[in-house]
């Protein structure tokens, strides 16, 4: 891994055997972002639940290692998404309706891609691979 990447870092909160309870640390660009509510839920930690082979305590602070393709199609899914919902909601709409209807149908439709979006993660979430490199 390029050491100019910025890194992943978590907190483990719980140890059972070899699976790590971590919570994710958000990052700088977290908290420059505008956008973060929509990654973390507000005033809610993000907890992974990891399996790990290192000797891991509660209170380690460890590096994490998201996969490239995850980070992705976790941006896409979130950014793009709703996007395309939106002009389709309102190219779909203004076929049949007139202007201020089809507006309001694209916005309901953007709406609906945060329940599609939610249903996703909930079937696929789980197959981000996050490994926990080392300890820090």
């Amino acid at each position: 891994m390029d050491r100019d990447e910025p890194q992943d870092t978590g907190l483990v909160t719980a140890v059972n055997g070899s699976t790590v309870f971590v919570e994710l640390q958000r990052g700088d660009g977290c908290k420059a972002c505008a956008m973060h509510g929509l990654c973390f839920s507000k005033g809610k930690a993000a907890i992974l639940e990891l399996e790990s082979s290192l000797q891991l305590a509660e209170g380690d602070l460890v590096e994490l290692d998201v996969s490239p393709g995850g980070r992705v199609l976790a941006s896409l899914l979130i950014f793009v998404v709703p996007i395309i919902f939106l002009f389709l909601g309102f190219l779909i709409a203004n076929l049949f309706l007139n202007e201020l209807i089809s507006i309001m149908f694209a916005f309901a439709f953007m709406a609906f891609s945060f329940f599609i979006i939610r249903l996703c993660d909930k079937r696929w979430g789980k197959r981000l691979k996050i490994e926990i490199v080392r300890k820090l």
